[in-house]
């Protein structure tokens, strides 16, 4: 007994000591970075997580991380909109947020400048809201619409730029997985959780294995729906969301908020769901943020401009969110001229 106790215990230090040396190897010469920070989310009982109020959270991995957050919850250097003329709720996910880049060059905020700047001035005419506090899918971009619309007041306009992992990001959402995430406040992994968290986070093994558990709890949540019959997954997700679109357009039009959408795929997958997103808004009188022929007219000036960031934060560049900007401002403006057209007392 004796001897098979001291054979496990040093079975155990072996393995320990390799443990050991593995994470000291994996972090001296093969870190891993992650796509944003685990520490500048908490648990929210609606939207499964989102980025913590009042935060400004600033970090150097292979790139500049920064999310600031204000008093409300949402993604603004502003503490509150009370003295803009115009309400702009711009929904999404990590595209919207600005992943990858500083705060001060997401498209919202480089919107919020475009519109605002007049003769020299800064004028307080739109106040352009980032709700993309997570990696959101549309569901927990709508959700993220009323909670919103509670906290601050109705929005004047809807933003929406949509992405090719929206609709997995709905499935893993519809199935709980959104709510099981590592971070501060989850009541599901009850007094475990700082542990967890330091293991998935804050280890080379640990951040390995977390991800290879989430490739297949995503792997699994695509089995376990089935594909909608129409379109192709690849290609043409956005087709497959036309029911967000649908919604949000009924959420527009009870509002009396002119939606404005667009979607995020860079030019060369034009063919899928920026063109479908394209036809869809036309055919229903929606307005749509038409961005990438400013991106191609840049690039055909300048061959060769890199429109991806080139380190773990991924997404665009941010003079490709200027483009964005630039298209979501156009059809800002045309819409409140036709906003302020309609609501003149002989065209009621």
């Amino acid at each position: 007994m004796k001897k098979i106790i001291t054979n496990t215990i040093l079975m155990l230090f072996f393995i320990f000591l390799a443990t050991f040396f593995v994470e000291i190897f994996l972090r001296l010469f093969s870190p891993f970075h992650l796509a944003g920070n685990i520490k500048a989310y908490q648990y929210d009982q609606e939207l499964g997580y989102r980025l913590k109020p009042k935060l400004h959270f600033f970090s150097t991995t292979d790139y500049q991380q920064e999310f600031r957050t204000n008093q409300l919850g949402t993604i603004n250097f502003q503490e509150s909109f009370t003295d803009y003329d115009e309400i702009v709720f711009a929904l999404g996910d990590s595209y919207t947020q600005g992943t990858g880049l500083p705060g001060d060059s997401s498209y919202p905020f480089q919107l919020d400048l475009k519109l605002n700047f007049h003769r020299g001035e800064y004028n307080k005419r739109y106040a352009i809201i980032n709700l993309g506090l997570a990696a959101f899918g549309g569901k927990q971009a709508i959700a993220a619409l009323h909670i919103f619309q509670n906290v601050i007041t109705s929005p004047d306009y809807i933003l929406y730029l949509g992405s090719n992992n929206d609709y997995q990001d709905d499935m893993l959402f519809e199935s709980g997985y959104r709510h099981q995430h590592l971070v501060d406040g989850n009541p599901n992994w009850g007094m475990m959780l700082k542990p967890i968290q330091w293991f998935a986070n804050g280890t080379e093994i640990g951040k390995r294995t977390k991800l290879t558990i989430n490739r297949i709890r995503k792997g699994k949540t695509k089995r376990n729906n089935k594909k909608p019959s129409g379109g192709n997954r690849e290609n043409n997700i956005a087709k497959l969301q036309e029911p967000i679109f649908s919604e949000l357009l009924v959420i527009s039009n009870r509002m009396n908020a002119p939606l404005i959408v667009s979607w995020s795929d860079l030019p060369e997958k034009a063919e899928g769901s920026y063109l479908w997103l394209k036809e869809w808004a036309s055919e229903r009188n929606v307005y749509f943020a038409d961005w990438h022929p400013k991106v191609l007219s840049v690039l055909e000036a300048i061959p060769g401009l890199p429109q991806k960031n080139n380190h773990t934060g991924g997404h665009h560049r941010a003079w490709i969110n200027s483009m964005i900007a630039e298209s979501f401002a156009e059809q800002l403006v045309e819409a409140t001229m036709q906003k302020r057209l309609t609501t003149k007392p002989g065209n009621r």
